[in-house]
């Protein structure tokens, strides 16, 4: 039997179907990857959208790794009514949250900027090729996946029954699509079918562009058509650092993610690992500290950088990013690439079939205040697409999960670097998180783990959840043996080519 050459890992299963399709037409990971976060856009409807964001991390043959920053972007202007266009819901959601919705909550989409930059730098296959499976899954509809059917039960009431366009997508006779039922989104699929033809510049400069901007202003958002004119996708060199004898490359400034994964790395290097306790413990720790800095420094976007040097300085003196979801591949010939995008919230704001984000709206990526990111500037993300090696080994990782998703690669990079075990098992390990709540800090954790042995009010998950992230990983061996695993806590698959 001939090995594969390419693997994918896909936060749906339809991403991986559609991602093997263009495999077999001869793409390669980069191709793959980008064909099965479009397909995410209609497979994932509320975590993953084209009016969303997203960081790619591609590591090409040569080991040369780069972050295309796809991240959603605040208008150039400041609003003239900052209340006017948002509103402030509370969903019943991780442990409960509050968050803003509305057209004055929808930052510039990035995604398709990123996806279109990372096509022209490293892909194969022709443009129009990246779409039709998501096409097809659009106009013929699928069955509406688990982890949809969980969200939209918590989500209907106060974000989507907001927007007709919405409810007509999302409801059967006044309620929420359940697991199973037939979704069909035949607006979109003619929106992707325009984009795939005419490439991305119809979204950014043209009739869809026209549209969307008509709509926010109608609603009393803040969004010009100069600034989805002037977005670009941005090409950065990764954040590095060296755990557990892995070389591990992530999401730079003015991101927060990879700055908080290097963070956790660095407390976690010297931590006794051994005893179960202990070494919850030490990621519990690692976890309250890097994120403490977080909230304290990683305010100002344009000030990320210094803060995480400082902190780097001052661990280096002691001598020792929502809903998202997330696509890993790597192919025989060395391509890695890992995926993370997101759509927020989402905004209650659907324009031709698009869900369209609430990045502005969301309190934890905008310590400054709603509004108060500087004109034009990226917005905070805790997306963290990331790159690890060990010399023999390149794994490409990502997750899904707010507040979660660094926890959740790092406890993924343990069991790999620390405990040596398979990639499989790495993704299914049981995982802790401490969600530090204004009533008091909360200890989650999963399964057979130590949890109730620290000193925190505990909350037992007895079977691994999708509160922890959803983990996808892709690898290559030096001698071109390629690997792939989706998390178990998602509604996730797996593709060979």
């Amino acid at each position: 039997m001939t090995k594969p050459r390419l693997a994918i890992a896909s936060g749906n299963r339809l991403g991986a179907e559609a991602a093997a399709e263009v495999g077999r037409a001869g793409g390669n990971a980069v191709d793959a990857c980008l064909a099965s976060a479009i397909a995410a856009w209609v497979a994932e409807p509320f975590f993953a959208s084209l009016g969303g964001s997203g960081f790619i991390a591609v590591r090409t043959p040569d080991g040369t790794v780069e972050i295309i920053d796809g991240n959603d972007a605040m208008p150039g202007t400041v609003p003239a009514h900052p209340d006017r266009g948002i509103e402030r819901v509370y969903l019943d959601y991780s442990n409960g949250m509050y968050t803003n919705i509305g057209a004055a909550a929808v930052g510039i989409p990035g995604v398709l900027a990123a996806i279109r930059t990372a096509w022209e730098r490293h892909g194969h296959i022709e443009w129009p090729a990246l779409f039709e499976t998501a096409i097809r899954l659009a106009r013929d509809g699928f069955s509406f996946p688990k982890t949809s059917d969980y969200y939209l039960s918590v989500t209907l009431e106060p974000i989507w029954s907001k927007d007709p366009a919405a409810v007509n997508i999302l409801t059967r006779d006044g309620r929420p699509l359940r697991e199973g039922e037939p979704i069909v989104q035949n607006e979109l699929a003619e929106t992707l079918q325009l984009i795939a033809d005419e490439g991305p510049d119809v979204f950014y400069r043209g009739e869809i562009a026209a549209e969307m901007i008509d709509v926010i202003t109608s609603r009393g958002g803040f969004m010009t058509r100069e600034d989805l004119q002037t977005y670009r996708a941005e090409i950065r060199e990764p954040i590095a650092t060296t755990a557990f004898g892995w070389h591990i490359q992530s999401n730079p400034p003015p991101s927060v993610g990879g700055a908080v994964l290097v963070h956790m790395l660095a407390l976690l290097d010297d931590a006794d690992l051994k005893d179960p306790v202990a070494r919850l413990t030490a990621v519990i720790e690692a976890q309250g500290a890097a994120m403490g800095y977080r909230k304290e420094r990683y305010t100002d976007p344009h000030g990320i950088a210094v803060a995480f040097e400082e902190a780097l300085q001052s661990l280096r003196s002691r001598a020792r990013s929502s809903e998202t979801t997330h696509t890993s591949s790597a192919d025989a010939e060395g391509y890695v690439c890992s995926l993370t995008e997101s759509n927020g919230y989402g905004a209650a704001v659907v324009v031709r079939g698009i869900l369209l984000n609430n990045t502005l709206g969301e309190e934890e990526l905008n310590p400054l205040g709603v509004h108060r990111l500087p004109p034009g500037s990226r917005c905070h993300s805790n997306m963290t697409p990331t790159v690890a090696s060990n010399g023999g080994l390149v794994v490409g990782l990502g997750s899904p999960g707010a507040d979660r998703i660094v926890s959740a690669i790092v406890q993924t990079l343990l069991r790999l670097a620390v405990d040596q075990v398979s990639l499989p098992e790495a993704v299914a390990a049981p995982r802790a998180y401490l969600d530090a709540r204004p009533d008091g800090d909360l200890m989650c954790y999963e399964v057979d783990l130590p949890g109730d042995a620290l000193p925190y009010p505990p909350r037992h998950y007895p079977e691994i959840h999708m509160y922890f992230g959803g983990v996808q990983a892709a690898s290559v061996t030096s001698d071109g043996v390629v690997d792939a695993v989706f998390d178990p806590r998602r509604s996730g698959g797996t593709a060979f080519v």
